[in-house]
């Protein structure tokens, strides 16, 4: 775990801010699926809930895949001669 924090936080600047815009938006979707998932605690259509479900689901999988791509392009673009 302290390899991926160290790894974190020696990355390029242009890669970091790529991160965070990535971060903001999935965070957005976040926050859109709850409120989608609340919609449907409400109203009790199951329409709403897959497509919350689906949606949380998504928004964790490109979070979990901007950590992992933005530390893999770093590594490249470090061991590039």
């Amino acid at each position: 775990m302290k390899l991926v924090f160290s790894k974190l936080k020696s990355i390029n600047t242009s890669i970091l801010k790529v991160l965070y815009i990535g971060l903001k938006v999935c965070f957005v979707l976040l926050l859109i699926s709850t409120f989608i998932l609340s919609l449907y605690h409400s109203i009790h259509n199951f329409n709403l809930f897959y497509i919350g479900i689906s949606l949380f689901r998504t928004s964790l999988f490109y979070i979990a895949f901007l950590f992992i791509c933005s530390i893999g392009i770093d590594t490249i673009k470090k061991d590039k001669p």
